[in-house]
């Protein structure tokens, strides 16, 4: 209810007289809340079991091959958000023809990226897993091999984001999670088959891995070829409209390389200076963020069409509000999930997998931070994707992302500690955010002052204000469940209490409390 109201009424409050549809976004909202909680646990339960089954070796080389592989399939997301903002802006304008040649556009242009991404995977990349990774002698054949898997999947993967983008444009969230769901069941029944194989585990999980992968790109294939009439791909040379896209994904692939540089690079880095361990690590961070992040995501991911067809229609007043609520909003659920697992990261990785690798506990909270600026950041970027000017956003970016890899190589070349790459990774993120602000700004108008004072700043003070009772909570209490769920009740209470007075507007608050009321007359009548 609360994800409705958030969703639905604060929209109608700042947005009178638009045609954005909030049932519509609410219902998607639902449904990938739903989605998340069901791959939170399945996902979870799932890192533990592969880690064990696996080992902190072979889960280390899992991940540090994966980067190299995800290195060189970034150009697997140069298309995924442009292919969304191209489709959703056709949706916008209504105009089925010209959809029909978008899709067919784009779906031309990530077959020749796959087999870019192909060419350079068994060339260069391949190249790279056998003379520069740290791998042990004896484990070549395995690196190789999920490799290959990897490298066949990001081709399967780059192909398969036009269809993906089709259906989160048409706004079928319940079908997006579903797909979801019954991708993480089959990864999760892979997992439980692992512990009862004697072969090397790590070449069967990688086997089983690429054969989900390979059922879920038929599914996702059929389903939109029959859903959705503009899927039906066709071969028509339109010049301006390729021009369109090559433009937009040209820029775009600067600054979606220098992420993925910025990204993996720092990984590669770490297994050039450390070991699989520590990448193993990384690889554990990454994982509670990503479940973290879901939470931020899935708003976001319901709202973002939203932002493209405000923009598609000209109302680019509207559309900074909603890229403004949505950057609010999204701290906000961050810090009611975040920050628990921020201030009790130790007991909580000890409980998930029953020991702590080294460096996991800084990992995780540098990266939550790091996760906080990249949640208000997002909605921002759509906003500058919906105007389809790739060209300066790109360059400011690239130049943020990319400066930290010279930086933390000298760091580690001096001897540095691997969590120093991960503080000066973070970096790069708010001066990401402040090009990009500035950018959309020079766009639309959007007021910097206003978002800075009330979002950031804002959000900035709940965590500070909201993190002191806690700390004292679970500096009291020896170390254990008690501790958890104490420290995790106050935090989630505190943060709640501090947004609705120091996060929503005085308006707001009367309108939350009228609805709670409304909602608690209701049972009571019925119950008598």
């Amino acid at each position: 209810m609360l994800v409705r109201y958030v969703l639905g009424k604060e929209y109608d409050k700042v947005m009178s007289g638009m045609s954005v549809d909030n049932k519509r976004i609410a219902k998607n909202t639902l449904y990938l809340y739903m989605r998340m909680l069901i791959t939170l646990v399945i996902g979870l339960f799932t890192a533990r079991v592969t880690i064990n089954a696996l080992g902190i070796h072979d889960y280390g080389l899992m991940n540090v091959v994966g980067g190299v592989m995800g290195f060189l399939a970034y150009f697997s997301s140069l298309l995924s958000q442009g292919t969304s903002r191209f489709l959703t802006v056709g949706l916008g304008k209504g105009d089925m023809k010209q959809l029909r040649n978008i899709f067919s556009a784009c779906g031309t242009i990530h077959i020749v990226l796959a087999l870019v991404t192909l060419i350079l995977g068994e060339t260069i990349g391949l190249w790279f897993v056998n003379y520069k990774l740290v791998i042990d002698p004896d484990r070549m054949f395995a690196a190789n091999y999920i490799y290959q898997l990897t490298l066949f999947s990001s081709f399967l993967g780059i192909t398969q984001t036009p269809y993906i983008a089709s259906i989160t444009s048409h706004e079928k969230m319940s079908t997006f999670a579903f797909m979801s769901i019954l991708d993480v069941v089959f990864k999760l029944t892979i997992v439980v088959m692992l512990l009862y194989i004697d072969t090397d585990k790590l070449i069967m999980y990688s086997t089983f891995y690429f054969c989900t992968n390979l059922f879920m790109f038929f599914l996702y294939r059929i389903y939109c070829l029959r859903k959705f009439e503009e899927c039906n791909m066709h071969l028509r040379w339109d010049p301006k409209l390729y021009k369109e896209i090559w433009n937009y994904v040209g820029w775009n692939s600067v600054g979606t390389f220098a992420f993925m540089a910025n990204n993996q690079g720092i990984t590669i880095l770490l297994n050039m200076f450390f070991s699989t361990v520590v990448n193993a690590a990384r690889g554990i961070a990454t994982t509670v963020s990503s479940q973290v992040s879901g939470f931020v995501m899935n708003f976001q991911v319901a709202a973002g069409p939203q932002i493209y067809k405000l923009y598609a229609k000209g109302e680019y007043q509207q559309m900074n509000r909603l890229v403004c609520n949505t950057a609010k909003y999204s701290s906000y659920l961050l810090i009611l999930i975040g920050l628990p697992v921020f201030i009790k990261t130790e007991i909580l990785i000890r409980l998930w997998l029953g020991n702590i690798p080294e460096y996991v506990i800084p990992f995780i909270r540098i990266t939550l931070i790091e996760l906080f600026f990249k949640a208000i950041d997002f909605p921002i970027g759509n906003g500058i994707h919906a105007f389809g000017k790739m060209k300066l956003p790109n360059i400011t970016s690239s130049i943020a992302y990319i400066s930290v890899l010279p930086l933390t190589y000298i760091f580690l070349r001096l001897g540095a500690s691997p969590v120093i790459a991960y503080i000066i990774a973070c970096v790069s993120y708010p001066l990401a955010m402040a090009c990009d602000l500035w950018i959309l700004n020079k766009f639309s108008g959007f007021d910097i002052k206003f978002y800075l004072l009330h979002v950031p700043l804002k959000s900035i003070l709940i965590i500070l204000l909201s993190a002191i009772l806690p700390v004292f909570v679970s500096n009291s209490f020896e170390d254990g469940w008690l501790n958890l769920i104490l420290t995790s009740a106050v935090c989630a209470i505190v943060s709640a209490v501090l947004v609705f007075y120091i996060g929503l507007d005085a308006e707001m608050r009367e309108k939350v409390l009228r609805k709670v009321k409304n909602k608690l007359a209701f049972v009571f009548n019925k119950n008598t």
